[in-house]
């Protein structure tokens, strides 16, 4: 039975629509992206601006109160809660279609990465994150590749208070190498995690894109080491496609166009025995 009040999912719509948008939205654009009547979404952003949640431009657009984009993503449900619905068909499609632990992360205020959502793969043997919801984005394939895309200022304020403490032998430890990881990733497209925070698991992650190319959050596919190096490539290339489709669904895309052709990549870490 559903038991959803219509009304009310149009006002949570509007909330995380507009959280993911820098610049005002128009009637008009707010009523095309979320498929309501123009009369309809009129009377929900009066009312939600008169309450305070939404500011209105002296353009006509619509922007939420900036109140909420200090707090982070803990209001309400903002930007993670839209991630974590739209992604949730995606993300079980690619685990049931690769077999393996398909994993969305975001970025925190300190610039680690925060666990929003996490499908385990089925098989006995597989890699399982249990009850960790942070990690380190030096050594993890979901920090690499949205720190990759982060503005350079993010970058060097993450960095000048990051403690990066070795966790295996494969673990970035320096500042100079991990910069040159960032180059490495935005030319492949995609960060290549071999067993840099856990001895035996490995994985990868593409960033995922918001509206005017901004990277919001990241795509991960984590297993065993022995099957993710026998089946690397297309791991990469269905991640890839799945990135692709949470982003157009938000509304974003990529900024620039990433390589296509998967063999010719090649990873910055040292390959393991």
């Amino acid at each position: 039975m559903n038991t959803s009040v219509k009304s009310a999912e149009r006002v949570l719509d509007i909330l995380e629509l507009l959280a993911l948008h820098e610049d005002a939205l128009t009637l008009s654009e707010l009523s095309r992206h979320l498929a309501l009547p123009k009369s309809s979404a009129l009377m929900l952003l009066r009312t939600l601006e008169s309450r305070g949640y939404l500011r209105r431009e002296n353009g006509g657009g619509y922007l939420l109160n900036p109140f909420f984009r200090e707090i982070g993503m803990g209001w309400i449900g903002g930007t993670a809660s839209m991630l974590t619905r739209i992604s949730r068909p995606v993300m079980l499609d690619l685990r049931d279609a690769l077999g393996e632990t398909t994993v969305l992360g975001v970025l925190n205020a300190d610039y680690d990465t925060r666990i929003i959502a996490n499908y385990v793969s089925l098989q006995a043997v597989r890699y399982d994150l249990g009850d960790t919801t942070i990690l380190p984005s030096y050594c993890s394939a979901l920090g690499q590749a949205m720190m990759a895309y982060a503005p350079s200022e993010a970058v060097d304020s993450y960095l000048s208070q990051v403690k990066m403490t070795s966790h295996t032998e494969n673990t970035l430890t320096s500042r100079k190498a991990f910069r040159k990881r960032m180059n490495e990733i935005r030319r492949h497209g995609h960060s290549i995690n071999l067993e840099e925070r856990v001895p035996g698991a490995s994985g990868a992650a593409v960033p995922i894109f918001g509206p005017g190319g901004r990277v919001v959050a990241a795509l991960n596919v984590s297993t065993v080491t022995f099957r993710f190096l026998k089946s690397q490539e297309t791991i990469i290339a269905a991640l890839r496609s799945s990135a692709a489709r949470i982003s157009e669904l938000l509304g974003g895309a990529p900024a620039d166009v990433l390589p296509q052709d998967l063999t010719e990549l090649k990873h910055p870490a040292r390959r393991l025995s």
